[in-house]
C-alpha cells in the first residue's frame, strides 16, 4: 500500500499522512516514545536500505502497516547512512504532551536532512565540501545558458556563474561534484547531471527571475545586486533564488551565516573539461577511488578546511599572475626561513572552525563544537605572534584577519566543562561558578541528603526534640516528622502536613521553598543550561562576522604553509609564471607517479615557445608517453595554484587551458598548456 491517506485510517495514521503528504519524496522519520518509525513505502524502502527488520503492527483502513523503526537515541548514523545515499530524511517530533493530549500527541515537522543542506559534521565527509547546486535554464540567441548557483552549507560560502552549452554544463558539474542537484521540472537537459539520487525537482515557479531577485536583496539586505557584480546573471539569479528558499525550508531557520553571493568568471581561471579533470586524476583517481591523486601527494594540510580549500584551489587554478606571485612569496618566505615548521601544532588546535561557525550560525552547534571554538580561538594570538615579523605583503594581509576574540575566548572558557556533552539535552555543560542560579539548582538536585540531614541537625537542635526527623515520600513530598509524644512542642511555624498513627507530619516555609526546588531542580537546571546555551549562541552570534573572517584567514594560511612544508619534502621549486609565452621546464617530473615508484623518477625537460609550439611525441606502448604529457599538465596547473612544482626550474607562461585526452592507447589531443598568445 502506498502513502496514500483514507478516510477511515486511525486517526495517528491520518495525523502521519498529513505530515507525509507535505514531503512525498522524502523519508519521514515519525517520532513514537523511543523509536522513529517509518509506515508503508517509507517503511520498505528504509528496511532494504538499512538492513533493518520490515514489519507491521496493528491495522489501519482495513489493511496491516508496513513498519519499521530505529532507536531515537541512534538516529543520527541512520540519518546519516541514508543521506550518504543520496537520500533525504524528514524528521516528526512529538511537541504535545501525551498526558493532556486528547487523541494522537500532536507532532511537528523538527528538521529536514537532505544531501546537499546538511552541517552537523556526523554527516559531513571531513576533507570534502559537500555542496548544494541549483541549476536554471534560459534560451538566448540560440544558446542554451545555464545558471549555476552553488552553496556549502557547512560554511556559508555561495556562489553563482553561468555557462552556455551541455558539454561546458557537464564540465561543471564534473568540477563542482555536488551532493545534490536542484533543478526544475521542466529542466531541458536532465540526462546530462548522471545522477539517479541527489536530484529534486522544483515546480517552475521556484526558479522565477523576479521572486529569486527579491529573495537575494533580503537576504543580503542591499536595495539590489549591483555591488556583487551579478546584476546580468539572470539565469544565475533564478538558480540562486531557488536554492536559497530551498536551503531557508530545510534549515527551519534564517542563515545568517550567509552574508554575501560570489561571481564566478571563466576568465578568471584555467579552464578544465571533465575529461582533462578525470585524466589528471586531481582528486579522485580513474578507478573512482581516492589514492595515487595529485591531492593524496600534496595534502598535509593542518586543518580539515585547509584541505577543503587546497582541492579547490586544485580544482580552479587561476589566471591571475599578481594572485598567482603573491602566493608564490609567501611559501618562499615560509620556505626559507623554515617558519612553516612552527605553524602545525597551533593551526592543528584551529580544527574545522569553518564548519563549527556553520552550525553557531544555524543554532545547532553542540557543547563540544564550542570547546573545540575556544580551542580555536585561543590558537589565534600565537599565530598572530608567529606572523607579527613576516616579511610578504600576504602574510601580513593574513595577519589581520586573524582576529584574536580574548572576550569570547575568555567567556567559552569560564562556561564550559572541560568534557562537555555531546548534546544540549544530557546537561551538564557549564562550569561550577559561571552561573550561580545554575550552581544552586544543580546543588538543589545532586546535594539533597546533605541539604535534609543538616536542616534535620539544625531543626532538633533549635526545637529541642530528639525524636524529630526531616524526610521524603513521593506522595507527600517533603517533611519534618515528630513523635505523637512530642508533637504538641512543634514551633508555631510548623504546618501539618499529615497524621500517622504514631506521629505528626510538619511542612515549614523554609522546607517548602526547599521541596519547590528540590523536585524540580533537574528539569529547572536543563532549562536553566539551555537558556544559557542559547545566550551563548547569541554572543557568538555577534561576532559572526568577524570569526568567519578568522576562519578564512586560517584556511588560506593553512594551505600556504602545506605548500611550504610539500616543496621541502618533495623537492619542489619555485616556478617563474609570465605573460611572456612558452613554457620551459628543466628536470620536470610527475608528482604522482614519484611518490608511488621503488625506483628514482628519471626527469626529463620541455620546451615550447613561439617558433615551436607543438610536439610530436612518439614511442611504444608502456613508453611514458603518458606519464610526460599529463607531468607537463600538472606542472602547469600547479603553478597556476602557487604551489610550487616537481622541476628543477620552470619558467610557465599563463595559461587559458589545460587539455589532456587520453584515449586507449594514444593521446588524441597534447596534453600541453596552450598560452594566450597561441590564441
Amino acid at each position: 500500500m502506498s502513502n496514500t491517506p483514507a478516510d477511515n485510517h486511525t486517526p495517528m495514521m491520518r495525523q502521519y499522512f498529513g505530515l507525509k503528504s507535505q514531503h512525498p519524496n522524502q523519508l519521514l522519520f515519525y517520532r513514537m516514545g523511543d523509536f522513529y518509525e517509518l509506515f508503508y513505502d517509507d517503511a520498505k524502502r528504509a528496511s532494504q536500505l538499512l538492513d533493518i527488520t520490515l514489519t507491521a503492527r496493528g491495522h489501519s483502513g482495513g489493511m496491516p502497516i508496513p513498519m519499521a523503526g530505529i532507536p531515537f537515541h541512534a538516529a543520527e548514523n541512520y540519518i546519516a547512512r541514508l543521506v550518504r545515499m543520496g537520500e533525504s530524511v524528514v524528521v516528526a517530533e512529538q511537541t504535545g504532551d501525551p498526558a493532556t493530549s486528547k487523541g494522537p500527541v500532536e507532532r511537528q515537522i523538527a528538521r529536514i536532512v537532505t544531501p546537499g543542506t546538511i552541517s552537523d559534521e556526523a554527516f559531513l565527509e571531513e576533507k570534502r565540501e559537500n555542496l548544494l547546486l541549483s541549476l536554471a535554464h534560459q534560451s538566448r540567441k540560440g544558446l542554451d545558458i545555464f545558471g549555476f548557483s552553488y552553496l556549502d552549507m557547512a560554511s556559508g560560502r555561495f556562489c553563482l556563474f553561468e555557462v552556455d552549452g551541455h558539454e561546458a554544463l557537464s564540465s561543471e558539474l564534473q568540477r563542482l561534484s555536488p551532493r545534490e542537484i536542484l533543478i526544475s521540472e521542466d529542466f531541458p537537459a536532465r540526462s546530462t547531471l548522471k545522477l539517479e539520487k541527489g536530484i529534486a525537482e522544483l515546480g517552475p515557479w521556484h526558479f522565477d527571475y523576479e521572486s529569486s531577485y527579491r529573495q537575494l536583496i533580503q537576504q543580503f539586505n542591499t536595495k539590489d545586486l549591483s555591488g556583487f557584480g551579478c546584476e546580468s546573471l539572470t539565469a544565475a539569479i533564478a538558480s540562486a533564488g531557488a536554492l536559497l528558499q530551498y536551503a531557508k525550508d530545510t534549515q527551519r531557520s534564517a542563515l545568517p551565516h550567509i552574508q554575501s553571493i560570489m561571481v564566478e568568471h571563466k576568465d578568471d581561471s584555467v579552464l578544465i573539461d571533465g575529461a582533462t579533470r578525470r585524466n589528471l586524476e586531481i582528486d579522485i583517481n580513474l578507478t573512482g577511488g581516492t589514492s595515487n591523486t595529485l591531492i593524496s601527494v600534496l595534502d598535509d594540510c593542518a586543518t580539515p578546511m585547509g584541505s577543503r580549500l587546497l582541492k579547490r584551489w586544485l580544482h580552479t587554478p587561476i589566471r591571475d599572475l599578481n594572485e598567482i606571485q603573491a602566493r608564490q612569496q609567501v611559501v618562499a618566505e615560509l620556505q626559507n626561513t623554515h617558519i612553516y615548521t612552527t605553524f602545525d601544532q597551533p593551526l592543528k588546535k584551529v580544527g574545522d572552525l569553518e564548519r563549527i561557525l556553520s552550525r553557531v550560525a544555524l543554532r545547532s552547534a553542540r557543547p563540544r563544537d564550542l570547546l573545540r571554538l575556544r580551542f580555536a580561538l585561543e590558537a589565534a594570538p600565537e599565530l598572530n605572534s608567529l606572523l607579527a615579523n613576516a616579511a610578504s605583503q600576504r602574510l601580513q594581509e593574513l595577519n589581520q584577519r586573524i582576529l584574536a576574540q580574548p572576550d569570547i575566548t575568555e567567556t567559552l572558557a569560564k562556561a564550559l566543562v572541560e568534557n562537555p556533552p555531546s548534546v544540549v539535552r544530557d546537561g551538564g555543560i557549564f562550569a561550577k561558578g559561571y552561573d550561580a542560579e545554575l550552581d544552586e539548582l544543580l546543588a538543589l538536585s545532586t546535594n539533597a541528603t546533605d541539604f535534609l540531614a543538616e536542616m534535620e541537625r539544625s531543626e532538633k537542635a533549635r526545637t529541642g526534640i530528639s525524636s524529630l526527623k526531616v524526610g521524603f515520600n513521593r506522595v507527600h513530598g517533603y517533611y519534618i516528622e515528630i513523635s505523637r509524644l512530642h508533637s504538641d512542642q512543634a514551633p508555631v511555624e510548623y504546618v501539618r502536613r499529615q497524621t500517622l498513627k504514631n506521629a505528626e507530619r510538619f511542612i515549614t516555609p523554609e522546607l517548602k521553598a526547599f521541596e519547590d526546588k528540590a523536585l524540580s531542580a533537574k528539569s529547572k537546571s536543563l532549562a536553566r543550561e539551555k537558556e544559557l546555551y542559547e545566550s551563548l549562541l547569541d554572543q557568538l552570534n555577534e561576532v559572526l562576522s568577524e570569526l568567519q573572517t578568522t576562519s578564512q584567514a586560517l584556511a588560506q594560511l593553512d594551505v600556504l604553509n602545506n605548500f611550504a612544508k610539500r616543496a621541502d619534502v618533495l623537492n619542489f621549486r619555485c616556478p617563474e609564471l609570465h605573460n611572456r609565452g612558452g613554457i620551459h621546464i628543466v628536470a620536470g617530473r610527475h608528482p604522482v607517479v614519484e611518490s608511488v615508484i621503488s625506483d628514482p623518477f628519471v626527469p626529463n625537460d620541455l620546451e615550447l615557445n613561439k617558433t615551436r609550439s607543438l610536439l610530436m611525441i612518439t614511442g611504444p606502448n608502456m613508453g611514458g608517453k603518458s606519464t610526460y604529457m599529463r607531468q607537463i599538465a600538472l606542472i602547469t596547473l600547479l603553478a597556476h595554484t602557487g604551489c610550487f612544482v616537481p622541476a628543477e626550474s620552470a619558467s610557465i607562461s599563463v595559461v587559458d587551458r589545460i587539455f589532456t585526452r587520453m584515449g586507449l592507447h594514444r593521446m588524441t589531443l597534447p596534453a600541453v598548456a596552450q598560452p594566450l598568445w597561441w590564441k
